[in-house]
């Protein structure tokens, strides 16, 4: 089921799975116009942050006062980061500056 729109063309061709994984620093290939798309990697870098100090924070409370409770605490805000990370917008890539070389080049020899 594809709910989301590719920046491209427009049309719903990405999977909630897909923008997922979007979010984890994936590129992703629209099936109908067979160009590529990602997340904005500035708000990657932002949610990466988030998840280093959830991570590191949690973890030294946890170590600190001797309790599990800060491990737990640390698993529901990597799910929450998790979960608002699908509703990062998409960008537009361009082509592959090699890929376009390349086809210059044998253009140009022809």
């Amino acid at each position: 089921m594809s709910q989301f729109n590719c920046p491209h063309c427009k049309q719903p061709t990405f999977s909630w799975w897909d923008k997922y994984l979007a979010a984890k620093w994936k590129i992703l290939k629209c099936p109908r116009c067979d160009k590529r798309s990602c997340s904005r990697p500035l708000l990657l870098a932002f949610f990466y942050v988030a998840y280093l100090v959830d991570v590191v924070d949690f973890g030294y409370l946890s170590y600190l006062y001797d309790s599990l409770i800060w491990v737990v605490v640390a698993m529901v805000g990597w799910i929450i980061l998790d979960y608002f990370s699908t509703y990062l917008p998409l960008a537009a890539m361009s082509e592959p500056r090699i890929k376009n070389a390349i086809e210059t080049d044998s253009a140009l020899s022809q």
